[in-house]
Formats: structure tokens, C-alpha cells, sequence
């Protein structure tokens, strides 16, 4: 009479599903975030560009201040243009600093997921090695019971030390076992 071995059933699949789902999530905001940072990067770009614009015109006006000897006309000309010009580089300065600030959220937020997405994947990598051991837990465990045979014909083994043998392997793949466990964690 043959009987039919079923396989145990896999405990840890469930939680490599849950780490593939948490993967697949934080992939997709990590594309979102990706985008996000592109998007405010091309923004940042002109307002940054403007900004040196309008600073170097100030800059130039200043001089131009600074060395003026025509009329009180041309000096208050230049004194609107120079105002125009700082009120223009600060507002600019300052959109581009409110931009500069997003991005430097977007960049926390990115290096927060790649910091959770390198932990899952260090918890797939300890999860699948458990498994494995599990597996190999089992397949020992099953060799050594064949071996040792049927336990109530433990009388009839004549080699009565082979008995002991196999406890003291199995002892030893469960302390190997256990080692690896906590050198893992």
C-alpha cells in the first residue's frame, strides 16, 4: 500500500506575496515621484536662469548709478529701473527657492522609498533563504526517519548505534540551522 506524500503547505508564500504587493506599490509612487522631481526640475531651470538675468541687470544698473553724472531725469529713470530690476530678482529668487525646497522633498521622499524598496528586498532574500532551509529541514527530517525506519522496529536495526547517529545529525543540522538564522538577522 503506497501512500501519497502532500506537500506542506507553503506558510511562506503569503508573505512573499504581501513583499511582492508592498514592491509593486511603492515602485508606482516611486514612478510618481520620478515624474514629480522632472517636472519641478524643468521649472526650476528658467526661474534660476532669470534670476542671474535679472540680478546681472541690477548689477549693471548699479554701476550705472554709481557713475552718473547726467540729468535728475536720467538719474530717477535709472533709479526705477533698478528697483524694477531687485523686485524682479526677488520675486524670482523666491519662486525659484519655493521650487528648490519641492525638490528637496521629492528627493527625501525618493531616497524613502528606495530605502524601503532595499528593505524588502533584503526581507525577500531572507524569506527565500528560510524557505529554503525550511525545505531542507524537512527533506533531512524525512532521510533520517527512513533510515532509522519504523519506530517500533528500532529493536530490530543491528547496528544500535546508528540510532544515536542520526539524533546527533539532526542535533546538528537544527544548531547550523539556528546558527544561520541569527547570522541572517
Amino acid at each position: 500500500m503506497k501512500t501519497e506524500i502532500t506537500p506542506p503547505h507553503d506558510s511562506y508564500a503569503a508573505f512573499l506575496q504581501r513583499l511582492d504587493a508592498a514592491t509593486a506599490s511603492l515602485n508606482m509612487r516611486a514612478g510618481s515621484v520620478d515624474k514629480a522631481m522632472k517636472a519641478v526640475s524643468l521649472l526650476l531651470v528658467p526661474y534660476q536662469s532669470a534670476v542671474r538675468k535679472w540680478e546681472r541687470r541690477r548689477v549693471h544698473v548699479s554701476e550705472e548709478l554709481a557713475g552718473h553724472s547726467g540729468t535728475p531725469q536720467t538719474y530717477t529713470a535709472l533709479r526705477e529701473l533698478h528697483d524694477t530690476a531687485a523686485k524682479m530678482e526677488s520675486m524670482l529668487r523666491n519662486r525659484a527657492f519655493r521650487l528648490t525646497e519641492k525638490l528637496s522633498l521629492l528627493q527625501r521622499r525618493q531616497d524613502a522609498i528606495d530605502k524601503s524598496l532595499l528593505e524588502l528586498e533584503l526581507s525577500r532574500t531572507k524569506l527565500n533563504s528560510s524557505r529554503m532551509l525550511s525545505y531542507d529541514r524537512e527533506n533531512l527530517g524525512r532521510a533520517f526517519s527512513e533510515l532509522a525506519g519504523p519506530t517500533g522496529a528500532a529493536a530490530t536495526i543491528p547496528d544500535l548505534g546508528l540510532r544515536s547517529d542520526l539524533k546527533e545529525a539532526r542535533e546538528a543540522v537544527i544548531l547550523a540551522e539556528a546558527l544561520m538564522e541569527v547570522k541572517g538577522h
